[in-house]
Order: C-alpha cells, then sequence, then structure tokens
C-alpha cells in the first residue's frame, strides 16, 4: 500500500512515526512521511520519503512570542499577550498547513492516512474514505475514559463534567474542521453532524504502553492500545574519553531531558538544575535536546 503519515509539532511527535513507518516500511509498503521541515533529515536518515509542511510552525513554536506562550515561566501577562501575538499569525500558519496537506493527498492518491491529533485534513478526508484513516496518539485521554477528561483538561471533575469536556474538546476539533474547509473552498456539503460521527468512529491506536493506560473495557473495537514502538536507529555517535571515564565511574547516574519542550530560560532552568545535582551530590547526564536545556561552557565533567 501507499500510506502517508502525517505530524504537526516538535520533535517529539515525529518520533512516533518516524517507528511506525519503519514497521510498515519493512512490511513492503511505500511510506510518505509528511512532517515540518526542519525534521527532513530525520526521516531521510531512515531511508523513508519525506514531505515538507513548511517551516513555519517550528519558526513559530521557536519565537520569542512562541516561548513566552508555550514555556513555563514569565508573568500571566507575558504570557497573555505573546498568546494574542501568536493567534494574529497562527491563522495563516494553520491555512499553509492544510493547503500543504491536502495538495499532497490529493496528488499522491494514498490507500491510508496515519495522522496525529494537529492534522486537520486527514479528517475531511476520511469522510469520503472510511476506514482508511488512522489517528496516532502518545497521549492518553483523547476519547472518552470514565473517571478522567480529556487530556486538555487533565483532571478529574466528576462522571457529568469528565464526560462534558470530551464533548467540548470534540466541539472545538469539529469547528475547526468547518473553518479548514471553508479556507480550502471545498463545495461538498459537510455537517457537523458527519464529522462527529467519523471522530467517533475513526479507526484510532495510542501507542501507550498498556501498563501505563489500560485501554478501558467499554471502548468500542475501532480504539486500541498497542504499546510504544522504538525506532531501529543507526547510531554512527561514539562516546567520547570523558564521558566513559564518568560513565566507568558511576554505577548510578540520573539522566535528565525535557526532550523538545519549549523552554523560554533554557540557562536559568539548567544553572538551577546543575546546583540542586552538586549540593546533593548526584551524577548525571544531562540531555540538552532541541532547546529545553542549555549546555553550559563552563560545566566540567567529574
Amino acid at each position: 500500500m501507499k500510506i502517508i503519515l502525517i505530524s504537526i509539532g516538535t520533535r517529539g511527535d515525529m518520533q512516533p512515526f518516524l517507528a511506525i513507518g519503519e514497521i510498515l516500511k519493512e512490511k513492503g509498503n511505500e511510506v510518505i512521511c509528511a512532517f515540518p521541515e526542519q525534521f527532513r533529515n530525520l526521516v531521510e536518515n531512515s531511508n523513508m520519503v519525506f514531505a515538507s509542511l513548511g517551516t513555519k510552525f517550528i519558526e513559530m513554536l521557536d519565537s520569542d512570542d512562541g516561548k513566552a506562550a508555550l514555556g513555563g515561566s514569565g508573568s500571566g501577562l507575558k504570557k497573555m499577550f505573546a498568546y494574542i501575538k501568536l493567534a494574529r499569525h497562527q491563522t495563516e500558519i494553520n491555512k499553509e498547513l492544510v493547503a500543504k496537506q491536502c495538495e499532497l493527498i490529493e496528488n499522491e492518491i494514498p490507500d491510508k492516512i496515519v495522522y496525529n491529533g494537529k492534522a486537520i485534513y486527514p479528517i475531511i478526508w476520511g469522510l469520503n474514505n472510511r476506514e482508511k484513516n488512522i489517528l496516532i496518539s502518545p497521549l492518553p485521554y483523547m476519547h472518552y475514559v470514565r473517571n478522567h477528561t480529556h487530556i486538555a483538561f487533565n483532571s478529574n471533575y466528576g462522571s457529568f463534567l469528565n464526560k462534558l469536556t470530551y464533548s467540548l474538546a470534540n466541539f472545538g476539533l469539529i469547528t475547526t474542521v468547518m473553518i479548514t474547509k471553508r479556507w480550502l473552498k471545498i463545495t461538498k456539503k459537510i455537517t457537523r453532524k458527519q464529522i462527529k460521527n467519523a471522530l467517533l468512529s475513526n479507526k484510532a491506536i495510542y501507542t501507550i504502553s498498556p501498563s501505563l493506560f489500560s485501554r478501558p473495557d467499554d471502548w468500542n473495537e475501532n480504539l486500541k492500545v498497542l504499546g510504544y514502538h522504538e525506532r531501529n536507529k543507526v547510531i554512527s555517535w561514539r562516546a567520547d574519553k570523558d564521558l566513559n571515564d564518568f560513565l566507568e565511574k558511576h554505577n548510578r547516574i540520573l539522566l535528565i531531558t525535557f526532550g523538545s519542550m519549549t523552554n523560554p530560560e533554557p540557562e536559568e532552568k539548567t544553572k538551577v538544575i546543575i546546583d540542586i545535582l552538586e549540593r546533593n551530590k548526584i551524577p548525571a547526564i544531562i540531555n540538552t535536546a532541541s532547546g529545553g536545556l542549555s549546555k553550559l561552557i563552563n560545566l566540567i565533567l567529574n
């Protein structure tokens, strides 16, 4: 089959799709990965076909306003103004994202589409291609689970309010799909009820260990929890002498990483962590990743 994988987000949003892409390719499928341009190397290093969704989404996240709005610090007023500035730019960015998804899908005519929650056009495509699109979620609580709210609320408000949060999330997603339809000038009639039914009946796979998120007994068969898949990485990197010496010297080492999370103050946060490690004599390896933490020049391995 020809399968298009569509993922929008930071590097952490790409990794589950790369692992799935490698599995599908090994089974003889033609795989196309549609990611933001900044992740081209990840796809090409895995020997899969890359389709660019442009650079603007990641540039928005990496901007000062993006870091202020989405990062974990700063005053409420600063965050509010940053959100307002982001909102002004995000509409045009979202228009470009859905246009690129639409163009790719209409040109390639795939047999299946595997997509994440930030990709909208696959939902519209799926209305005319039943059971050919599959949502992948590395996060729990995207579909109703008793005794827990939707992941966007991340709490437990009691059975009635919990269920309401899923309805609110679906309402927002349905509204986004209707807006996307107007952007793309799709003339075929699509109703909110059709979209709602599709969201409830489409196949979805949670790439989470069942030991962490067990599948609810009352879920329909279209919803699965199938566990985490690791990539078959081809690693050319080798540890240098300092790191090897450090590993040999310590039996128990703490790994610190925030992955691709946005952090407007990486140096300050890293200094706080190092101060705690030094005061408590904890040997650690810090993964600076893509901006969450910072490499401090004066830090010496010991």
